[in-house]
């Protein structure tokens, strides 16, 4: 009889445990799909014809390295904390 009770404990808690992890995942999912990443809000305000052709990270700092649009080549440089352009170095 002892068994048995062990038995329903066990599955009493992996019940409990598949349920919250199931809604905890199902948490993580929602906040990741309703709140768009920086990337997607986060204009570099180049030219038409502008070009990302090289990259390089340090720190907070994204660095990229911009090309084309009738322009010079230039170094954009973004906050990764923050969707805000820090710098246009042209």
């Amino acid at each position: 009889m002892d068994k048995l009770k062990i038995i329903k404990f066990v599955v009493a808690v992996m019940t409990f445990l598949l349920v919250f992890g199931s809604l905890y995942a199902f948490g993580l999912i929602y906040k990741k799909a309703s709140h768009p990443s920086a990337a997607a809000v986060l204009s570099l305000n180049q030219p038409k014809g502008s070009y990302i052709a090289d990259y390089s990270s340090d720190n907070d700092n994204l660095y990229l390295l911009i090309k084309g649009g009738q322009l010079s080549d230039r170094i954009v440089v973004v906050n990764q904390n923050s969707p805000t352009l820090t710098i246009n170095l042209n």
